[in-house]
């Protein structure tokens, strides 16, 4: 099979495992240790529809707010590419149902609230997992906005996890400018979510947070969190209302921190901004870069030649990766000739044994196709490079078609999460992105 045949076969099975990530209201979650029973609601966004509970795959049986905004933009990306209007329309309502399943957790008049006797009803063993009442009883507001994930079933998550995170609102405030760029008409819902989530982000502009892999000690500033939500606030200026002046602030603000996480030694972009406790000064360009700088280049999606694609320190750091990950990954001595590496998150992940993940390949893959559509001189040798790390996903990916979070860096045997919605969005979107280029390129 050619790659061209691949690609086809491929998307319409990412697309179709996407849909049914979607408002997957006919199943459903037992978690007896504390009395829970879930059951997804119109218009959620299952992480991944498999039931696990770390048995050893992973509990991913939850809303989280990034992920549903990555698969929101896959969605949009899907009414782009619909092939009849009957597509068109299905995809589109999906996009609107998961607006409104937004809106729902966003507003504290909506959300479902934890069961009062959630700590008695929980086994004692299991107690130490949940949340304290003074926390949950301070959720709302900002910290409504900032919470990574929810229950599908639209009630706010009593367990603990990584808080708070200030990206998701961004990536969602993304994927709805997006649906209304592309020409569809917006909804009263659409506009609120929208409003609600460019305004959160302008508040919350340079703050710290936990990052996008919700590493528990990594409280600071993130180059992927600030950069998504400059990106927000860049493409939604329209929407700054009477919050011009401290609009531009917050995107001033935003890229004085953003230049801060460029390394002029090492010749990158540092995924967590030093503290003045830390040199780097010794440390090899391998060891501090991270795939999510290059996810939130392509998510952020900025105009111009500063922190996009065709910055010439966003390529030097994604030539640093590919270094870090043909080395680290016995996998890319393995991989067809031609092809490009397969990429982990960073040389530090140990997470289900920090192998290569797909959303990271299909985000460089992305990266490749955006740059071919905006640097003539080169555009047919990038455009073959994002082919290149296509081949390498359809290298990883099994006959199925299905995709986990990441495979194995050794035996490129699927690992951690199954069906995971991000991969499937990610491929779409990678897909979107060629289709453009190809139209340039040819």
């Amino acid at each position: 099979m050619q790659l061209d045949d691949w690609i086809i076969r491929q998307t319409e099975i990412s697309a179709h495992n996407l849909a049914l990530a979607i408002s997957a209201d006919t199943l459903s979650r037992e978690r007896p240790e504390f009395d829970q029973r879930v059951v997804p609601a119109r218009g959620s966004v299952l992480a991944s529809r498999v039931v696990a509970n770390w048995d050893p795959e992973p509990d991913y049986f939850f809303h989280w707010t990034r992920d549903a905004a990555v698969a929101m933009r896959a969605v949009v990306d899907l009414v782009a590419m619909a092939n009849t209007p009957h597509e068109h329309e299905t995809w589109r309502a999906r996009f609107l149902d998961m607006v409104e399943f937004s809106l729902t957790i966003v507003r504290a008049e909506t959300i479902k609230p934890a069961p009062a006797d959630y700590r008695e009803r929980t086994q004692r063993n299991c107690r130490r997992f949940l949340r304290t009442r003074t926390d949950l009883g301070g959720v709302h507001g900002d910290k409504l906005l900032a919470e990574p994930r929810f229950n599908p079933d639209g009630s706010i998550d009593f367990l603990k996890w990584s808080r708070p995170q200030l990206d998701g609102p961004a990536l969602r405030a993304l994927a709805c400018l997006a649906y209304l760029n592309y020409g569809n008409a917006p909804t009263p819902s659409l506009l609120a979510l929208l409003q609600a989530d460019l305004d959160f982000t302008r508040r919350m502009a340079g703050k710290r947070s936990i990052g996008p892999w919700e590493e528990p000690k990594e409280y600071s500033h993130h180059y992927h969190v600030a950069l998504v939500q400059l990106g927000a606030l860049v493409h939604g200026r329209r929407f700054a209302g009477d919050h011009v002046l401290a609009w531009h602030r917050a995107e001033s603000r935003l890229r004085k921190l953003l230049d801060k996480h460029w390394l002029p030694q090492q010749q990158v972009f540092t995924a967590l901004l030093p503290t003045a406790l830390e040199t780097v000064a010794d440390k090899p360009a391998e060891q501090l870069v991270d795939v999510a700088s290059i996810l939130a280049i392509m998510e952020a999606d900025l105009p111009g030649a500063t922190h996009s694609p065709l910055d010439l320190r966003a390529t030097s750091t994604l030539a640093a990766l590919e270094r870090a990950f043909t080395a680290a990954f016995p996998i890319n001595q393995q991989r067809p000739q031609g092809s490009a590496p397969a990429l982990g998150r960073s040389l530090a992940d140990n997470y289900f044994g920090g192998g290569a993940w797909y959303a990271t390949t299909l985000g460089a893959a992305a990266f490749c196709y955006r740059h071919a559509l905006n640097e003539p001189a080169t555009a047919t040798e990038w455009r073959q490079r994002g082919d290149d790390y296509l081949a390498t996903v359809r290298w990883m990916t099994p006959a199925d078609g299905s995709m986990s979070e990441q495979v194995d860096r050794a035996t490129k045997q699927p690992r951690s999460a199954r069906h995971l919605t991000w991969s499937y969005a990610a491929l779409v979107s990678a897909v979107r992105w060629r289709r453009r280029a190809l139209a340039v390129v040819g």
